[in-house]
């Protein structure tokens, strides 16, 4: 029997807290959004690094309209079961597929262990990634894995997506409503963990909500004809309604009361337990200028920055589709999909908050 071992322990962010600050990618990026670093004018690439989104999309001549989605993604512990662990950084990694309105064909394992950790524990992270990846009908076959002092663990997937069907980040529309698919606070639970102060039932809420695939809400997307959309991970809600505003040019204003929580984590960030990502990704909005949280209180701010692993799909609706697209993610299982804001004409990239404690509604 494997030791028990506090993985989370063995990293100073947990999870897509981990991720580097969105202003110094942002920068690094637009260095090589030139010429054969983002694809050239090769127009098979039908979506790249310029303009990023979720996942590349690459079109394969006889496909008959339909496309490779292609993403990596892999993170550090975000909680102490490795098996957890696992299932969690699996489907972290085939959400940017599903982000995309695609569906996921074949993954490969990327592995980072130290070695003076007990090798059952990576068996146990290597079998809740097989089961997340099973469970999204995709095929495992293989991966790499090198040493290292932290535990890292995640999955390059290669999927497929119609070409009427992809949802893009900047597909949005003035009007739009915003509906988030699953509940916020993810990264505040992960950071209590770490410091011992989460209940157990609110670390089981947060597994199953970091576990639960975004394939029915995805399906349901593409069902109701959206084309705007990404999912919720390391930056936030705000994070990546701000890279979603950016691209379409477009302003978003968020409703706060409106924003579904897991149950605790209000308490929780009251008490000091917010992911560093969290407060680096508040604060460079702050200081950009491009979020204006008004009368949003510093707790409010802080969850709408929680850096999320395995959230849920953003997804930009017209009015008209809105009724329907709820009733398709409620019946698919996404029962705290709801709207939680609005796109408007505005200064592009700019996300306000509108006035009223966070997960009012919800409570």
């Amino acid at each position: 029997m494997a030791v028990s071992v506090p993985l989370t322990q063995f990293s100073p962010g947990g999870g897509c807290a981990c991720k580097l600050p969105q202003q110094l990618l942002d920068d690094v990026l637009g260095s090589l959004r030139t010429g054969a670093a983002t694809g050239g004018t090769d127009a098979r690439l039908r979506v790249g690094l310029d303009p990023a989104d979720d996942a590349a999309v690459f079109d394969l001549p006889g496909w008959h309209g339909r496309s490779l989605v292609v993403t990596c993604d892999f993170l550090t512990p975000v909680v102490d079961d490795p098996y957890q662990w696992g299932r969690i950084a699996a489907t972290n990694a085939l959400s940017d597929v599903y982000a995309m309105g695609g569906r996921p064909l074949l993954a490969l394992n990327l592995l980072g262990w130290p070695l003076d950790l007990d090798p059952e524990l990576v068996a146990e992270v290597l079998r809740g990634g097989a089961e997340a990846v099973a469970d999204a009908g995709a095929l495992l076959a293989g991966g790499h894995s090198i040493v290292d002092p932290a535990p890292k663990y995640g999955l390059a997937v290669i999927g497929e997506a119609a070409h009427d069907a992809i949802l893009h980040k900047g597909g949005g529309h003035p009007g739009d409503r915003l509906v988030l698919t699953k509940p916020l606070g993810v990264g505040v639970i992960g950071t209590a963990v770490k410091l011992g102060r989460a209940a157990d039932t609110e670390v089981v809420g947060a597994v199953e909500s970091m576990t639960r695939l975004n394939a029915a809400a995805s399906r349901a997307a593409v069902a109701c004809g959206l084309a705007g959309g990404t999912d919720i991970t390391g930056y936030g809600l705000i994070g990546h309604l701000h890279e979603m505003t950016s691209a379409g040019r477009l302003e978003a204003r968020i409703w706060p009361g409106e924003v579904p929580l897991l149950p605790g984590v209000a308490r929780l960030v009251a008490n000091g337990c917010a992911p560093d990502g969290s407060r680096r990704t508040l604060q460079g909005a702050l200081d950009a200028g491009w979020f204006v949280p008004g009368e949003a209180d510093s707790i409010c701010q802080l969850l709408l920055a929680d850096a999320q692993t395995s959230g849920g799909l953003l997804l930009a609706a017209p009015p008209a589709r809105v009724g329907e697209l709820l009733a398709t993610l409620h019946r698919g299982g996404d029962t705290a999909a709801t709207v939680v804001g609005e796109l408007v004409e505005g200064a592009p990239g700019r996300v306000t908050a509108a006035p009223g404690p966070i997960g009012r509604r919800h409570e």
